[in-house]
């Protein structure tokens, strides 16, 4: 009689320890959930959509181990079960049902990383031919800056010469009238 309490009192013990250690999983996962939109949510008030971005990206990737390591408590915490034993096979159903809805959610976090994979490719091809088109610009600016300095130089040189023009012919009908 002694020894079923014992055993009984281990199990609702590992039971316990079990129940803490996947609600600290599910607690940092919604903490690490609440970091990534939060610090998205920055970077979009500051129009900042890149860093937006990454910064989800990142989280959800953050998210997805936390989420990977959960599935594997669950999965050990099922492995020492023995499902003969009514009690400890009701757990094991409980345990397989969390491994379930965590692997479903783990899919949906995998989902929203590959979605947000594609955006960041298309948002860097989006960059890549603003950038190319900036760089054409102001290759055009330069074109044009170099035209315009050069026109204005020889607008200079006209202009000197305009003026010693003027100069000689103003000499020469002041040596005319001498004559």
């Amino acid at each position: 009689m002694k020894v079923q309490n014992e055993m009984t009192t281990k199990i609702t013990v590992d039971t316990v320890q079990a129940a803490e250690s996947v609600s600290a999983f599910r607690n940092g996962i919604t903490v690490l959930t609440n970091s990534w939109k939060a610090n998205g949510m920055a970077y979009r008030t500051a129009g900042d959509s890149l860093n937006a971005l990454k910064s989800r990206y990142e989280g959800i990737g953050n998210v997805i181990e936390l989420q990977k390591q959960k599935i594997d408590e669950l999965k050990n915490r099922q492995e020492g079960l023995d499902r003969t034993n009514k009690d400890q096979a009701n757990t094991w159903l409980k345990l397989e049902k969390d491994i379930q809805n965590a692997t479903r959610q783990l899919a949906s976090y995998e989902a929203q990383q590959k979605g947000l994979e594609d955006s960041l490719k298309n948002l860097n091809k989006q960059y890549e031919k603003q950038k190319k088109e900036l760089d054409e610009l102001v290759d055009k600016t330069n074109e044009t800056t170099e035209k315009t300095i050069k026109a204005s130089e020889a607008y200079k040189k006209q202009q000197i010469r305009l003026d010693e023009t003027a100069t000689a012919i103003a000499k020469a009908k002041s040596e005319t009238k001498k004559l």
